[in-house]
Order: structure tokens, then C-alpha cells, then sequence
């Protein structure tokens, strides 16, 4: 079982298909001439990184200079310096990369042999419909590499192989970023990763800057990999109901306490017109038109409880305060129901000992 085929309603990035004889002699050329490349560029490269390490000879000298006029350590200098910077800022949608995305789609779909980038960019020069474009039609191009590109981020991995190399190479940046950021601003930082399935190949691992680590140890008395090792138990078991049930339980009743402030309340879902919406003028918008509304304790569908999950936690299913036209339409409709002899909710039990009189 893989990522793709536990997640069937999310579309599945397609894994390259093999090349034929073709393509392979025309890899090879291409192979043989990015070595012939890669050969000038180690050349020009090692000429740089010669010039580049007398560069760094004279400012370790300089460095060891400013240590000793200020009696601080060469490492604090360094470190005062400035520490590296992996991250950039997001850029739009230039309209020639969306012509180009455009021309790809269009001649490399259902083909066997796939044009280069270059290729690519002279027939978009020579295709007179992609010149002199009017103002609509460019933002029609840029909406759909966007859109593109939106699917390629939202889509799952095929295989369990390449969503584990995704994982490495993505936590690789991450642990790069978290360092730099570390050595320019000073912050302590950890995180802790696991795979979600049994099925799954990640390996569970951490990362921390500085001596972060040290924390879990000195204050809670628990080494950072059997926290891994907890993580994954619980994570490969996130998937059963018991604890889906939890979770949305879990969810529902802290953002019910967040927006009403009080830390003893909870939900009352057979009551919840009479006592949420119409006394205390608080609803719950965008619940799953599918799932009944009850008790997540009550539901024993995995699926149900998933997608339950999932708005709560990408924030479409959430409490709000009614505005109070919508409270005097409630409470007007509530009124009306009850004056046709509807029962709302679910009254009170009646105390066996009722009109007795007891002792104060």
C-alpha cells in the first residue's frame, strides 16, 4: 500500500516512464556533451575557488586581527558576521515561463519523444498566437501555471521511494534554514519527523540547533530518540478511529473554549440550537454536508472522521459569534417551532422527587 493508493481522492504526481532505445542514444549524447561541459566548468570552477580561498586567507587574518584588538574569540566575530542565508522571497508568475509551460503541455503531451527547454522557447517564438497578447489573455496563461503549480504542491507521491526521498531532500533544506537562522538570530529551534503508515519507508529522525536536545533531557528526563521512536508508535496508529474520534473531539472542544473563554464547557450537540445558537449566540459553519452532526465518539466511520479532521484543521469548519440579526432570526424561528408543539432538543430528566419538599 502506498502514499497514492491510502489517499485516492488527491491527485498523484505521474513517476517518469521508462526511455525506449531512442531516447536512450539521444541521452547518451546529451550525457557525453554535458561532460564535455562539466569538464571547461571544473576548470573556470577550480580557478575560482583558488582565487576564492586566498580570499579567505586574508580575511581569517583580518578576523584574527579584530579578535585580538577586541580580546573576544574568533568565533564570535565569525558569528557576529552574519550567518548564511538559504531562504528567497516568492517571485509571480512571469508570463514567459507561463507560455512556456503552455507550449510544453501542448507538444510534449502523449509523446514519446519530449522537446528540450530550448526547443520549447523557440516554438513559443515562432507561434505568432503567443505574440502581441492582449492584457486578459496574458493573465489567462499566468492563472494556469498557477493553477499548475498549486496541484504539483497539493498533489501525493506515486510511491512509497520517491515520497521518502521528497521527505529527505525537503528536510535537508529545512535543517539548513533552521541553522543559518539559528546563527543569525540566535533562536533554539527542534523538530521531530516520523512516517504516518506502517507501510511508509521514511526513517523517523530529528534535529535541533545548538543544544536545544538538551532540554528534553535536563526538564522532562526524555532523550531525543525515544521521543522519535514515541512519535512514530503514535503516528502509525493515528489512523484508527479511536483516535480519529479523539483528535476532532479534542479540536472541536478547544476552539468552542477559545471563542467563548471559559476552560468548563463543552459541547452539548442534542442541545445545541436551544443552548449554543440561541443563548449564548454561537454557531459552527462549514461542518461536512455528509457527516451527521453528533458526537465524534458517536461516529464509527473512518472516512466520515477524517474529512471531520481535515476542515477542522485547515480551518473551513469553525465556531463563530452570530451577529445579532442572526440571533433574533433564531430566535424567532426557535420561538415559531415551539409554538407548533415541536420538541427542540432533548429535555431534562424529571427528578423522581419532584414537588417534595426537601430539607435547605
Amino acid at each position: 500500500s502506498s502514499w497514492a493508493a491510502r489517499n485516492a481522492n488527491r491527485p498523484t504526481l505521474t513517476p517518469r516512464a521508462p526511455l525506449n532505445t531512442a531516447q536512450k542514444a539521444r541521452a547518451n549524447a546529451q550525457k557525453a556533451s554535458r561532460k564535455l561541459s562539466a569538464e571547461q566548468r571544473k576548470e573556470a570552477e577550480d580557478a575560482l575557488t583558488a582565487a576564492i580561498q586566498r580570499l579567505l586567507a586574508e580575511e581569517n587574518a583580518k578576523i584574527d586581527a579584530i579578535a585580538l584588538e577586541h580580546s573576544v574569540t574568533q568565533d564570535k566575530v565569525k558569528k557576529l558576521m552574519g550567518g548564511e542565508k538559504y531562504y528567497k522571497g516568492n517571485r509571480n508568475v512571469q508570463l514567459a515561463n507561463a507560455l512556456i509551460h503552455v507550449k510544453a503541455q501542448e507538444v510534449n503531451a502523449g509523446e514519446s519523444f519530449k522537446y528540450l527547454l530550448d526547443e520549447i522557447r523557440d516554438l513559443v517564438k515562432a507561434d505568432d498566437s503567443m505574440q502581441n497578447l492582449t492584457s486578459e489573455e496574458q493573465q489567462e496563461y499566468i492563472d494556469k501555471l498557477n493553477e499548475h503549480r498549486a496541484l504539483q504542491n497539493m498533489s501525493v507521491r506515486a510511491t512509497n521511494t520517491a515520497a521518502a526521498r521528497d521527505v529527505q531532500s525537503t528536510l535537508d533544506n529545512i535543517f539548513k534554514m533552521l541553522d543559518g537562522l539559528a546563527i543569525r538570530t540566535g533562536i533554539y529551534a527542534c523538530l521531530f519527523a516520523s512516517r504516518g503508515h506502517v507501510y511508509d519507508t521514511t526513517q523517523a529522525t530529528w534535529f535541533g540547533t545548538d543544544n536545544i536536545m538538551d532540554f528534553w533531557e535536563d526538564v522532562l528526563q526524555m532523550e531525543a530518540d525515544e521521543i522519535t521512536r514515541k512519535l512514530e508508535q503514535w503516528s502509525c496508529m493515528s489512523g484508527r478511529v479511536q483516535i480519529m474520534q479523539r483528535v476532532c473531539t479534542w479540536l472541536l472542544n478547544s476552539g468552542l473554549r477559545t471563542i467563548v473563554k471559559r476552560r468548563d464547557i463543552r459541547i452539548n450537540y442534542t442541545n445545541f440550537g436551544s443552548v449554543f445558537k440561541d443563548k449564548l449566540g454561537i454557531d459552527l459553519r462549514g461542518w461536512p454536508e455528509d457527516v451527521p452532526f453528533q458526537s465524534p465518539t458517536s461516529i464509527n466511520d473512518h472516512n466520515a472522521l477524517r474529512k471531520l479532521r481535515n476542515a477542522l484543521k485547515d480551518g473551513s469548519c469553525h465556531w463563530f459569534r452570530m451577529s445579532p440579526r442572526q440571533r433574533e432570526q433564531y430566535s424567532a424561528l426557535l420561538a415559531a417551532r415551539c409554538k407548533k408543539g415541536e420538541v427542540i432538543g432533548k429535555p431534562r430528566k424529571k427528578r423522581s422527587d419532584a414537588g417534595v419538599p426537601r430539607k435547605r
